[in-house]
């Protein structure tokens, strides 16, 4: 908010920063971020930790399934990479035609006006048609979370059917004891459930990413006109005089402001 305060004049008369899409922002991303950091992270942070752990004891007892179960665990981050950043960048297309929050803002800032023009059900059209099209994009992003929970929570039953299948074939041939290879198994087994656990809140993370890279973008933006508090402060005396100064907006140079 205070890097916003001290933004150009230009950047304000942008579309994309209308003061009802800024608020929306200032509103929504910080609780968005803060939605994962908090036991959440933890219990992801422990969800990591517990499949590493259980691929180094599958290692050990019987590498022919930990290799089994790690090309497994691999490929499902494989998919969830992908479907994260498919998510991403419907978030980011979200937020950038987010305009019920806009709207919103702007009539309730102005509804006396709208009250005495008589247009509360124009208004209010436009509103539901934002809404509608925040609907329709909210779907789709729940289709693909749906595909990602559906999986993620049926991993461990993949995990059991290809580790045993290759357990089976390593205690046939006698290669590892059934005591070793029943261990690694056990440890697949039991990283497939941390997976399962940590899964879930996959839609939190992948909407906090979005929505860092949004409030980071605004923090670290630099105002086009120089930082206000750097430069020197020279002791002026005597007459000013300026000549030939011009002044327009960047979204329309050709209505001078002044002359």
């Amino acid at each position: 908010f205070r890097n916003l305060l001290y933004q150009d004049a230009s950047y304000f008369d942008n579309p994309a920063h209308a003061p009802g899409k800024l608020i929306t922002r200032l509103a929504s991303d910080a609780p968005n971020i803060k939605a994962v950091v908090d036991a959440r992270m933890l219990q992801v942070i422990y969800a990591l930790s517990a499949i590493v752990a259980c691929i180094v004891i599958a290692f050990i007892y019987c590498w022919q399934v930990a290799i089994l179960g790690t090309s497994l665990i691999l490929l499902l981050a494989f998919v969830m990479i992908g479907l994260a950043y498919k998510i991403s960048i419907m978030n980011i297309e979200q937020i950038k035609n987010d305009e019920a929050g806009r709207i919103a803002i702007e009539i309730i800032e102005n509804v006396k006006t709208i009250q005495l023009l008589t247009r509360c059900d124009m208004f209010f059209d436009h509103y539901e048609t934002a809404s509608k099209q925040q609907k329709r994009s909210e779907l789709k992003k729940g289709m693909i979370e749906a595909i990602n929970y559906s999986i993620t929570q049926s991993f461990m039953y993949f995990m059991m059917c290809f580790t045993y299948a290759v357990g089976i074939r390593v205690i046939y041939q006698g290669d590892k004891s059934s005591d070793d290879t029943f261990k690694g198994i056990i440890a697949m087994m039991l990283g497939a459930v941390a997976v399962m656990n940590s899964a879930q809140y996959f839609p939190e993370f992948v909407k906090a990413k979005t929505a860092a890279g949004m409030l980071f973008n605004i923090i670290y933006r630099k105002p086009r006109t120089g930082d206000l508090m750097e430069g020197d402060r020279p002791e002026i005396r005597g007459n000013i005089l300026f000549e030939n100064v011009k002044f327009s907006y960047p979204q329309r140079p050709l209505q001078p402001i002044m002359k």
